[in-house]
Formats: C-alpha cells, sequence, structure tokens
C-alpha cells in the first residue's frame, strides 16, 4: 500500500490504537508511548501490506510485538550475571532462594505455563530428582531435563525485567456476556460470567492472541488459576487455542470503540428516516381513532410515543424474515440461539439506550403489554414505572370509567393497527436495512479476522437489542416526538392476548 494511503487509515484508527495501548499499561503517559511505538512501526511496514484488507489484522500483529519490545525497554533492574556454563546445577534457583530476590522469584514462576512450572517446582522446590520428577509428571526423562533448561532461561529473563502488569489486573473490564434465543438457551454460559476472570480473557484476546503468560500478565493473575479458566472457555467454544499456546476470543464483543462509532454514524444516516415514517404514522391517527379503542382520545404524542416500538419490533422482524446467512452449527450458536459480549456500559441513562423493551409483557391471563423504556425519557415517563398502576386500573379503563393511562386494544383492534400501519412498518424494515449495513460496515473494521464468518450473521440478530434507544433517542432529537411535563407512561400500550 501507498505510505499516504496506511497515513489515512492510522490516523482514521489513532483512537483504537492508543485504547489498545491504554489497557496494556497502567499510566496514560505510558500508553502515549506505546501507541506511538506501535503507530511508528506500522509506518515503516508500510511496503509490506498489500492491500486496505490486511491492514487491520497486519497492525495488531505489529501492535502485539511493539508491546513485547516495550516491556524490554522498560526494564531497569538487573540481576547479578550468571555463567551460563554453571546453569545446569541448582546454584541458579538455590541462590535466588537465599537473597532478596525470592520475591521476584515466586512473581515469575506464577507467570510459567503448567509443564515448566511442574517440573520446576518439583526439581528445585521438592528435592526430586530428573527421573523422579519424570515418573511423577508422566514424561519422558529428556522431556524434564528439556523443560528445566529453558524453564532457566526464562526466569533468568523475568528476573532482570521490571515487570507491569496490564491495567486490568488492578481495573476489570466490565463485562457482558448476552443470550438471544428462540426455544432453549443453555444457561451454562451466562454462570461463566458471573465472575470477572472470564470476561477479561476474552476481551483480553479479542484484537490480539495471547499466551497464558502474557494473559498472566495482562491480568495480573498467575498461570495456574489462567489455566482452568482457559480450559472452560474452551470446553464452551468461547475461546479458541492457536499454534505457538496462543488463545484467541471467538465471540462477537460490541466494544466501547464500535458502539460510539455506530451511534455516531447511524444517527446521521437514520434520523430523517425515523421522523419521516413518524410524520406519516401522525397522518393516520384519525383512522386509528375510529377503532375506538381506550385511550384513542390520547393526545396524537402519546399515541405515537405508544406506537413506536410495536413498529420498530415489527419492522426488525420483517427485515430478519429476509436474512439467509448462517452461523457455524455450533454448542454456541445451535438451535436458533446467539451469543454476544459487550464491554459498552448500558444501563447509564444514555440518550440511545434502552432500559428494557418487550413485545409480550403479561400484566394478567387475559392482557398483555409492548413497551420499551426508553432512556431518552425520564424514569417517571417510563411505561414499566406505571406497570401497577396500569393493571389496578385496567377493568375500570375497559369499563369506560377510568381515563386510559396508555392505549388498550382488544384482539381484534391489535390486528387493525397492525393493517393500518402496514406501510410504516415496512419503512422500519427498510430503516433496519439502512442501520444494518451501517453496523456492518463497522463492525468489519472492529472486529479481529478470526471471527469474521460469525459478523454478518450476530450482527443482523443483535440489532434490535442495540436500536431500539436509538430509535426512540432520534425520534426526539429530530422532533417527531417530545417528552412530556407530566408523568404518564410514554412508549407502550396493553393488548388482548
Amino acid at each position: 500500500m501507498e505510505q499516504k494511503k496506511i497515513s489515512a487509515l492510522v490516523e482514521e484508527n489513532m483512537k483504537t490504537i492508543f485504547a489498545y495501548a491504554l489497557s496494556r499499561v497502567s499510566h496514560k503517559e505510558d500508553a502515549e508511548d506505546l501507541a506511538g511505538d506501535i503507530i511508528l512501526a506500522i509506518l515503516k511496514s508500510a511496503p509490506k501490506i498489500r492491500d486496505e484488507n490486511a491492514f487491520f489484522g497486519y497492525i495488531w500483529a505489529i501492535a502485539a510485538n511493539t508491546y513485547k519490545k516495550y516491556l524490554y525497554k522498560k526494564s531497569r533492574r538487573q540481576c547479578q550475571e550468571l555463567d551460563e556454563e554453571a546453569a545446569d546445577d541448582k546454584d541458579f534457583i538455590q541462590d535466588i532462594l537465599r537473597n532478596e530476590q525470592f520475591c521476584t522469584l515466586r512473581r515469575e514462576l506464577a507467570l510459567l505455563s503448567r509443564e515448566y512450572r511442574e517440573c520446576t517446582v518439583a526439581y528445585y522446590f521438592e528435592g526430586l530428582s530428573c527421573a523422579e520428577t519424570a515418573s511423577r509428571l508422566h514424561i519422558s526423562l529428556e522431556m524434564v531435563k528439556y523443560y528445566l533448561f529453558k524453564t532457566r532461561k526464562i526466569l533468568r529473563e523475568g528476573i532482570s525485567m521490571e515487570r507491569e502488569f496490564g491495567a486490568k489486573s488492578y481495573q476489570p473490564e466490565k463485562f457482558d456476556f448476552h443470550i438471544i434465543f428462540k426455544e432453549m438457551a443453555n444457561m451454562e454460559y451466562q454462570r461463566l460470567f458471573d465472575r470477572k476472570l472470564p470476561g477479561n480473557i476474552l476481551v483480553s484476546t479479542y484484537h490480539i492472541p495471547m499466551t497464558i503468560r502474557q494473559l498472566a500478565i495482562e491480568l495480573g493473575v498467575a498461570s495456574v488459576y489462567l489455566e482452568d479458566e482457559i480450559a472452560l472457555l474452551e470446553r464452551y467454544r468461547l475461546l479458541t487455542a492457536l499454534p505457538g499456546g496462543r488463545y484467541q476470543a471467538r465471540l462477537v464483543i460490541l466494544t466501547e470503540e464500535y458502539m460510539e462509532e455506530f451511534f455516531r454514524t447511524a444517527e446521521k444516516s437514520v434520523m430523517r428516516d425515523v421522523k419521516e415514517v413518524l410524520e406519516d404514522v401522525a397522518k393516520k391517527l384519525p383512522k386509528l381513532r375510529e377503532l375506538r379503542f381506550a385511550g384513542s382520545d390520547l393526545e396524537d404524542n402519546r399515541l405515537l410515543w405508544a406506537l413506536l416500538f410495536e413498529m420498530t419490533r415489527k419492522g426488525w422482524g420483517l427485515f430478519m424474515a429476509g436474512r439467509e446467512e448462517t452461523l457455524p452449527d455450533t454448542g454456541l450458536y445451535s438451535k436458533g440461539v446467539i451469543c454476544y459480549g459487550s464491554t459498552y456500559r448500558m444501563g447509564m441513562n444514555r440518550p440511545y439506550e434502552t432500559r428494557a423493551f418487550a413485545g409480550y409483557a403479561g400484566l394478567r391471563s387475559d392482557y398483555a403489554a409492548c413497551y420499551a423504556d426508553y432512556c431518552v425519557l425520564p424514569a417517571k415517563n417510563r411505561f414499566s414505572s406505571h406497570r401497577n398502576e396500569i393493571i389496578h386500573s385496567l377493568d375500570s379503563v375497559l369499563a369506560g370509567e377510568t381515563e386510559a393511562m396508555a392505549p388498550v386494544f382488544d384482539k381484534e383492534q391489535m390486528e387493525e393497527v397492525s393493517e393500518i400501519l402496514r406501510e410504516e412498518i415496512a419503512s422500519f424494515a427498510r430503516l433496519y436495512e439502512s442501520l444494518y449495513g451501517c453496523a456492518l460496515s463497522i463492525m468489519q473494521i472492529h472486529a479481529p479476522e478470526s471471527i469474521r464468518e460469525i459478523v454478518g450473521p450476530v450482527t443482523a440478530n443483535v440489532l434490535l437489542f442495540i436500536t431500539v434507544g436509538l430509535i426512540g433517542g432520534l425520534a426526539v432529537k429530530s422532533g417527531a416526538l417530545t417528552i412530556s411535563e407530566d408523568d404518564w407512561p410514554l412508549g407502550g400500550f396493553v393488548y388482548g392476548i
């Protein structure tokens, strides 16, 4: 690729590169240094990058190598020089055990992979011979000697370094695991992430494959504890083992950077569409009022808010009905199950989010609610804040004794509403085609090459879950809907079942 094109791509991804650097070191200043080194290495490698499609895979490989070099550059302490010929006897370890570097030795032992660690502990700490060690670990005598030889080299190098654990060692990423399912979901997946460690392993290995040793440094967790977690993630097919003892996450993760870029881009591309659809619905309100449902006399703004999520979810359903993409038939995705992760901070009342939404939320045996708690709405106006009031007043509303807080449709009226709004629902399906194109193009930049085969289907399936709040927020921002000053519920209705 031309140097000019490489420079442009680097500039576009500057924030992502800095975020990668910041996740590996403790201080902003160090992250800036590391990011600068990565950018310089990328620019120097420009002639080796064949085309734009290869760019993203290449830069993360460069980033990983640059990070390794950075750790060496940060090394300030040097241990006593040891004679290479004397490394085969026990003096090397025993000398360390007798001096102030014992804690440093323990740190380095904690980073060793299982084979090296077990051999070292048996031979040096428990005093077993090489033959006894081989017998205990059920490996050959030659392998024991090889592991001990390699361990001495690893420890000599590690003890001379000033290790800097990654930021996740003291500030773990808030990782959320999500399951979308049509039939049955394996909740064992969900329970894996009741702990912080599994999610942070996946986040750490999302863009760059890492060894257990690298993960131990990044997370500040001894290898002996990581090994079981990694084996579990492998068994559940959430982590893939790669050559060279490296591991990489194998599910789509909606990162903070991805979601922010998606919302920014989608806002520009679909806000006008949202406004136009709602304007079309507003013209049909007189016809809808003719159905004489409870609440048909509510003001236009309330009725539009009530119908917004219904059109959104049915439009998304039409969009999904035409999709033919398939997912690999594994335990992670079989039988209509979609799993994905997120580091995006949901539930912070950001205007493009929802607290909750449901096409069916049972109120009692004969009536249910369809609603979305848009975060653009104050808490006092969210539908679920009034759930108990709506249930308790339902009989009197149906009898015409009490004013309806939200529209109430019987079965036949609900069918007629869908027919009257058929064109607008189709417009929402087209809107979702546009949102999908936007979400996918950005995901193809942010997601690693290793999960490209699942990016399209997963993006389509999660689209509703990440865009309901966006559509509500854009409806307000465009001026098509307004937020009431009172505390009446907005964003939902009741229907007969």
